[in-house]
Order: structure tokens, then sequence, then C-alpha cells
């Protein structure tokens, strides 16, 4: 039975329930039929083990690279996401994906440097197989392991305190704030349920939603919508490019769904 790994010859360990070579990450579930037998206590040790290693690698990553909070737990919520999804594939591929798809949307040295540091320790992932081992992952990048709900409370929180924003809506006195602010978060939840688009951190959809479900609201009661693409961009500390263009795909969408009915 070998035990060197045929992609680059590093050896082979078993690691939280599967084979895995320790320096490509590649799987052997193939060859190793019969992997030890894991009680279903043991099976929630291995995940809950997986989990904490994954995330250590994530927060150190990014200590290193001196990246903020933002980022540190959005790549986090991307990783608890693909570990729930129970896709069989090395930890270190995982905090991979989560730190490089959050980067994307940021700034792309951020990217140079996440693929960098990542190659430094051991991942066989550069310029050329990127994208490859990047799209193992995109179906699986969902956020059903944590609280939309709360997620959004959040980033409407820190919008209402913004100084224009706020002003703005103060300014009319016979607005009711809370309904507002309700319909707003309605429509961002039903935005966020029927638009996916693959390879956008999941703050830079939620943005979006919000931008979008603003827009609507603030018409609805016959008011401009103060909450530009501009301002969104600026708040957050997010690219407004790239905001932009998320926001082109998702006009795109809408027309073509239009189109078909």
């Amino acid at each position: 039975m070998p035990d060197k790994c045929s992609e680059c010859g590093s050896r082979i360990v078993f690691d939280s329930g599967e084979y895995v070579c320790e320096k490509c990450g590649k799987i052997f579930e193939e060859i190793y039929n019969c992997p030890p037998k894991l009680s279903s206590n043991n099976i929630l040790k291995s995940f809950a083990s997986k989990r904490s290693k994954i995330l250590c690698i994530i927060k150190d990553v990014c200590d290193r690279l001196g990246f903020n909070s933002t980022i540190l737990n959005d790549a986090s919520h991307i990783a608890e996401s693909i570990i729930e999804s129970g896709i069989r594939c090395s930890g270190l591929e995982i905090a991979f994906f989560s730190l490089y798809s959050v980067c994307k949307s940021l700034n792309p040295i951020f990217c140079e440097k996440v693929l960098k540091e990542f190659r430094s320790m051991g991942l066989n992932v550069n310029e050329r197989n990127c994208i490859r081992v990047l799209s193992r992952f995109w179906k699986y990048y969902s956020y059903k392991g944590f609280n939309l709900s709360s997620y959004l409370n959040l980033l409407l929180e820190s919008l209402k305190s913004n100084i224009l924003v706020r002003e703005y809506v103060q300014n009319f006195y016979h607005l009711n704030e809370n309904i507002l602010w309700s319909k707003v978060k309605l429509y961002c939840l039903k935005f966020l349920e029927g638009y996916r688009f693959s390879g956008e951190s999941f703050k830079v959809r939620c943005i979006i939603s919000i931008y979008v479900s603003c827009d609507r609201v603030f018409r609805s009661f016959g008011l401009e919508n103060p909450v530009t693409l501009r301002l969104l961009s600026k708040h957050f500390c997010l690219d407004f490019n790239n905001l932009n263009r998320v926001l082109e795909k998702v006009m795109v969408s809408s027309i073509e769904g239009l189109a078909k009915m």
C-alpha cells in the first residue's frame, strides 16, 4: 500500500477521517478502502478538530499578512460553510479558498499575498492552477451555517449610523424609520435567496443586496435613495469597481429573467 503522494512524493497521513497528502492536500480515498473505523463520538471530535485547525490556519495567515478582522470573520464564515457541507478535501485548501475568495473582492494584491503565503506553507497552488483549485469549492460556498438575519442586522445598523444616511432620514419627520429599515432587511433576504453569484465574498453579496433594497424601499416612500454604491464602498471599505461590476451582473440577470417570462 503506497505511503507517498503520487503528485508530489510527500508523506500520506490520516487526518480528520481521511487520507491526505500532508503537503499538497490530495485525498487518497480510492487507494485506502479500509480506513480506521471511527465511533460517532470520534467522528464528532474529528470534525471539531478539523474545523479548529482550519480556523487557526486562517487566523495565523491573517495575522502574518496584517489582514483586518473583517477579512478574518468573512473567511471564517466561508470556511465553516464548506466544512459543514461535508466535502472531502484538505484543510489547507479550504483555508486558502476562504481567504482568497474574500480578498478577491477587495484587492488583487491581497490575493497575491495569500497565494504566496499558502504556497510557502506547502500547498501545491500557483497562478496557473489557482482557478482549478478554487473551482472545487464554489458549489459549497453557502452560508446556511450561520444566522443570516443577524449578519444583515450588523451591516444595516452600521449603515444607519453613517452620518449622511442618518441625517437624510431624520430630515423627514413623518417617516417611520423602523418600518423603512425593516422593509430594507426583508428585501435583502429575498434578494440573497434569489441571486447566487459564485466568486464573490458573502459580504459583497450582502452589500449589493442592501443597495438594491434601499433603492427600492426609499423610492417606494417617494424619496431619493441616499445609499449610493460609492457610499457603501467607502463605508464598508470595499472596492467600488468590484461592487459596480457585481451590480451590473445582477442587472443583466434581472433583464434576462424578465425576457424569459
